[in-house]
Parts: C-alpha cells; sequence; structure tokens
C-alpha cells in the first residue's frame, strides 16, 4: 500500500515539471492595454508665427532718485515769539501763503515811530529848500554874504540826508515787520513744521520745510563709457517700486560738468512734471535712456513662457515640436527680442498650453 502510493506521486511529479518546463517555450498572450499604451498619442493643433528680424529699441539701463526741484527749509529771518502755525504737515500751500506768524506789536510801534520821523524829517527839508530858494537871489546882490549862503546850503544838504537815514530806517522797520510773517517762497506742500505756538525763535531758525512736488527731477549716474551717449532733451523712462509695471517719463536737462574722479561717473538730472502727484522725492527708480534702433530677431511675446528665471518656447520642425531656452531682449509693443536660441523664419508656437513638450506632434493651424 505505501509502495503503490509512492509511485503515484513520483509519477505526478513528473508530470507537473514537464508542464512547467513547456510552458517557459511558449510566449506570453499580448497585453491589450499595454499595446494602447504604445500607440502614438494624436498631434496636437497649434498656431505658429515666424521669427522676424526688424528694428528694436535700444536702452542705457541706469538707476537713480527721484529729488524735488524747490526743496527749502524756510527760516525766520527775524527773532520773536511764534503766536501762529496756520500749516500742519502736508498742507498744500501758494507763494505767499502764511507758514508762521510771529508777534509783531512791537515792530508795528517801531514802523510807526519810524513815520513820524519821515515826516517831521521832510518837513525840515522842505524848509530848508525854502530858505536856499529865498536867499539864492538876496546872495547874488551881494545882499547876504557868502558865508551865510554857503551855511544855508549846508543846512539844506544835512536836511536832505537826515530825511534819506530816516527813510532808510523806516524801510528797515517795515522789514521787520514783514519778516514776522513768514511765507511760502513758491507753490508746494509742507513736508514739516519745526515750531509751535509760544516758542521764541532767532533770525537763523528754520520754520518749516516747504517741497515742490508738481516739479521734480530724476538723479542718475551714468558710468564712464556710457557718458558720450547722453544728451539735453533726451527721453528718460523710468519706475518706482510703489506703482509696478508703470512706467513714467523725464526729459535730459542737466548735464554734470565732469566725471566724478571717485566713481568714474556723471551725473544727470532730467526734469520729471508729477502733475498727478503720486511721485515722491527719495523715491528709488530703474530708469532706462531710449538709443538708435537697431536690427534684431523677434517673435510675438505670446510665443514665450516664463518659468521663474527660465525662458523657453516651442519651434515647428518636422511636425514635431522642439523646445528651446531662449535669452530675451528688449520688448516693442507685441514683439519680443530674441537674442539667443531662435533663428529667423523659424515657427514659433504662439501660446503654448500645458501639453506643449518637447518631441509631441503638431498640425498647424490655419492663420486667421
Amino acid at each position: 500500500m505505501t509502495s503503490s502510493l509512492l509511485r503515484c506521486c513520483h509519477a505526478l511529479g513528473l508530470s507537473a515539471l514537464g508542464l512547467a518546463l513547456a510552458s517557459c517555450g511558449k510566449s506570453p498572450a499580448a497585453d491589450p492595454a499595454a499595446a494602447a499604451q504604445k500607440k502614438v498619442p494624436p498631434a496636437i493643433t497649434v498656431k505658429t508665427a515666424a521669427a522676424q528680424e526688424q528694428p528694436m529699441p535700444r536702452y542705457l539701463r541706469l538707476t537713480g532718485e527721484i529729488t524735488a526741484a524747490q526743496n527749502a527749509a524756510v527760516a525766520a529771518d527775524t527773532t520773536g515769539k511764534v503766536t501762529a502755525t496756520p500749516v500742519e504737515r502736508g498742507s498744500v500751500v501758494k507763494a505767499g501763503d502764511v507758514l508762521v506768524q510771529l508777534d509783531n506789536r512791537t515792530a508795528s510801534l517801531n514802523l510807526a515811530e519810524a513815520e513820524a520821523n519821515v515826516v517831521q524829517a521832510k518837513s525840515k527839508l522842505d524848509l530848508a529848500e525854502s530858505e536856499v530858494k529865498r536867499n539864492t537871489p538876496l546872495a547874488q546882490m551881494k545882499a547876504v554874504s557868502d558865508v551865510d549862503f554857503a551855511r544855508i546850503k549846508s543846512d539844506r544838504d544835512g536836511a536832505a540826508a537826515s530825511l534819506a537815514a530816516t527813510q532808510a530806517r523806516r524801510d528797515m522797520t517795515k522789514k521787520t515787520l514783514e519778516d514776522s510773517t513768514i511765507r511760502a517762497p513758491f507753490d508746494g506742500t509742507v513736508a514739516e513744521r519745526f515750531v509751535a505756538t509760544g516758542e521764541y525763535v532767532m533770525a537763523d531758525s528754520k520754520v518749516a520745510r516747504v517741497i515742490d512736488l508738481q516739479h521734480l527731477r530724476l538723479l542718475v549716474n551714468v558710468a564712464e563709457p556710457s557718458v558720450g551717449l547722453i544728451s539735453v532733451g533726451q527721453t528718460v523712462e523710468f519706475s518706482v517700486t510703489p506703482f509696478p509695471g508703470e512706467i513714467f517719463k523725464g526729459t535730459v536737462k542737466y548735464i554734470g560738468a565732469a566725471v566724478r574722479a571717485e566713481s568714474r561717473d556723471l551725473q544727470i538730472e532730467a526734469v520729471v512734471i508729477n502733475t498727478d502727484g503720486r511721485l515722491r522725492p527719495g523715491l528709488f527708480s530703474e530708469a532706462r535712456l531710449a538709443l538708435p534702433e537697431q536690427p534684431a530677431i523677434t517673435v510675438p511675446t505670446s510665443a514665450v513662457r516664463t518659468d521663474g528665471a527660465v525662458q523657453r518656447v516651442w519651434i515647428v520642425q518636422d511636425g514635431q515640436l522642439n523646445e528651446r531656452l531662449v535669452e530675451v531682449g528688449e520688448t516693442d509693443k507685441d514683439r519680443v527680442e530674441i537674442r539667443r536660441g531662435v533663428q529667423k523664419g523659424e515657427n514659433v508656437v504662439l501660446s503654448p498650453g500645458a501639453d506643449a513638450a518637447d518631441g509631441v506632434h503638431v498640425q498647424t493651424a490655419p492663420q486667421s
């Protein structure tokens, strides 16, 4: 019984081994899903445009700072106690508007006294003139001695000098009275007020700072090799951080007389009309100075895809996409300069989608 069972198991093992060996020599059946994945994906439809050579603008890139054309720390120019401060920081003033009022009572009294002295001196001069006029014919007839007539004329000259002195003192007193009202020297905005009511100021005390925000200047430094590219009347375009994407303009008006020895650059100033008042002195700016145009290879701006610091386009070659990393230059309206990566006449894909990849088959859509 036992030996028969062993012979049966041995026969079954040999049979299974034979089946396994037979199966190794046969090819497995093809998987339909794997075959489908190996099929070439359908072509995508794209629109293209040819890279063209055309004149493109050139710019000299500069950095600079916006300054005020007029920025004055207004001084008192007299002494006295502050009685009124009608302006605050940010107040818009016109030339002649009152910034600070000082106590002017003493100046008013002094002016009244000076004017009275002028009247008295004028009366003395009138009397002396009449004496000269009355004694002139008498002196001609020798009815009045030459010595007496010389004294009369000397009195007249002394009265004239006295009148001139009293008039000068009156004018000085009048100026002191006028100086007690400190006014804005030009149209502008009050940046800061330095005094308050009750304070005593001296002639050199700063009472307020007034800045003209309508007329600004863009101060930029031009490196020595580029000095020959600068001339009065050129247009400068610039941008500032508070208004990203906006371009402001100025006109070169002032050019430095000499290159600075320590930095080897030349300072220039462009006049900027700040009509809407958004720009402020002290803002840092990135500027560019327009230079003559030069020919360059360009493509539509929509053909360039930017991923961080990497810029790329896709070229259609033999019905497939060919990805190119490119170096771009200046932009003019809807076209961008390609400095490296694309040749003239090559067809670039417009507005490449997410399915754009190297080697993808494409078919070109008709141009609209």
